[in-house]
């Protein structure tokens, strides 16, 4: 086979891959309904009227960011998406993540043209699918996708002329600079943690230039400036302040900050350990593959390593550090390992990490099975549900009054976009359940009993609980 005919093979698989990736996501976004908060969003914050408008959504927005959260750039699509049908959103979601594969893959490969690296490829998605602890918060569930799929791949495309010029110096443009400086803005505003990172990899890109050439280009500038302010805006929001009001924490200063470490890393070795352990051994390999004294293409690896870091050492700042908080923190590591492997050109190397290829892939495709069936049983019993609670809401002369209740519905696996995340539950009171039965036109909506599925090999509290009282009735 000729070389030319080797290449467009490469090509062609790697265009298949991605389409094959894009099919798989679209059908599961498809099977994932409007879950937690997603209800709660289609509403308008400050007036409570449901979302039909850009100026409508552009107020809901404000209020938000002094009330609730600096996080408005990904509340504008979790919120906008509302106002049309839900496959709408399915279609983008389904391309942000494939497209969030690709912004990996070019953030390894570099300017590297006409090179199709089918193997890294493949491994990057294996890894967005198998390492996050909870894929379908972060990948499925359309406020969730909004503020972590999307807000990581906003931060991550940000960093792609920085990972160019580090590679291969180019001439730019005051146009660029300026469209840098906006760029900048919005990625910075983007996600606490995340943008931390994204911040933290474009100042060690900027020492690494200012070491080797004694200055740098005018945009580098433009674009960290702006993105420091659009993360000055995140993170000074009075809503964020409004809401770690809510929260206790531990009174010595010492103490809360020893715990909340001790909980990042706890998240690294718990949930990590196995990316980390990944891109040490390929690292060690490319140093010592290297022949150049200087062994430039070290360091690009390493900033993405100490960027990822940073964005999981960077939630030391918050209360809280819920596992769909590592999305961006694992993307990063991610691109990462990738940017080693796609320097090892060894072919005993590349045969050994096409073994380990195949493994990853078996693996992979048990646990799509297992997704796959867990995720249509979850929407199959929310359709049965959302069609009893309709039939009943139709059969009532005054729905706005009325106080329904009906049951919750409880998942097994991190990737259903349902997996840990609040259903109906017995407390009608709360914001999400008040969310749910505005949604329906009625006045609350609460659940006395949790349901499930057969699910093989796993069990969960809600299942047994049912099967126990079965086996009692009988």
């Amino acid at each position: 086979m000729t070389q030319s005919c080797r290449h467009i093979s490469r090509k062609t698989l790697f265009r298949l891959l991605a389409a094959l990736v894009f099919a798989w996501m679209l059908l599961l976004n498809f099977l994932t309904p409007y879950l937690a908060d997603d209800y709660a969003f289609a509403y308008a914050f400050d007036t409570g009227q449901r979302l039909h408008s850009l100026p409508q959504l552009i107020q809901s927005l404000a209020y938000h960011y002094h009330e609730w959260s600096g996080r408005v750039i990904v509340k504008f699509f979790a919120q906008g998406f509302t106002m049309f049908p839900k496959a709408l959103f399915n279609f983008c979601n389904a391309a942000m993540f494939t497209g969030l594969g690709v912004i990996v893959y070019r953030l390894a490969m570099g300017r590297r043209s006409g090179r199709y690296d089918v193997l890294t490829f493949a491994l990057i998605f294996a890894s967005l699918w198998e390492v996050s602890p909870v894929f379908g918060q972060t990948n499925l569930w359309m406020c969730g996708a909004c503020n972590y799929l999307w807000a990581t791949a906003g931060c991550l495309a940000f960093l792609l002329p920085w990972r160019y010029y580090l590679q291969k110096p180019f001439a730019g443009s005051g146009r660029m600079a300026a469209g840098m400086a906006l760029a900048g803005l919005l990625a910075g505003w983007l996600s606490e943690n995340t943008s931390a990172g994204m911040l933290a990899a474009m100042v060690l890109c900027l020492a690494a230039v200012l070491h080797r050439e004694r200055r740098a280009p005018l945009w580098m500038w433009t674009g960290l400036g702006g993105a420091l302010v659009g993360f000055v805006l995140l993170v000074t929001a009075r809503g964020n302040f409004n809401r770690a009001s809510n929260y206790g924490d531990y009174e010595s200063a010492l103490t809360r900050y020893a715990m909340r470490f001790l909980t990042c890393l706890d998240m690294l070795r718990s949930e990590a350990l196995i990316l980390l352990l990944v891109f040490g051994a390929l690292y060690v390999l490319l140093w010592f593959a290297r022949q150049d004294g200087r062994k430039v293409d070290l360091v690009w690896p390493a900033i993405l390593l100490v960027s990822g870091l940073a964005a999981n050492f960077a939630m030391m700042l918050s209360p809280d550090y819920y596992p769909r908080s590592t999305h961006g923190v694992f993307t990063l590591i991610t691109a990462a390992c990738a940017a080693c492997l796609v320097q090892l050109n060894g072919r005993t190397l590349r045969r050994g990490a096409a073994c380990l290829a195949a493994c990853v892939a078996v693996v992979c495709g048990i646990h799509m099975c297992e997704a796959g069936y867990d995720i249509a049983s979850y929407w199959m019993m929310d359709h049965v549900r959302d069609t009893e609670i309709r039939q009943e809401i139709a059969g009532l002369e005054q729905p706005a009054a009325a106080n329904l209740v009906s049951y919750g519905i409880e998942p097994y696996t991190k990737w259903c976009g349902a997996y840990g995340l609040p259903d109906i539950r017995d407390n009608g009171e709360d914001s999400l359940a008040l969310g749910r039965a505005r949604w329906y036109g009625v006045t609350s909506i609460t659940a006395t009993e949790v349901r499930t599925y057969p699910f093989a090999g796993r069990t969960n509290a809600a299942y047994e609980a049912g099967e126990q009282q079965s086996q009692a009735m009988d």
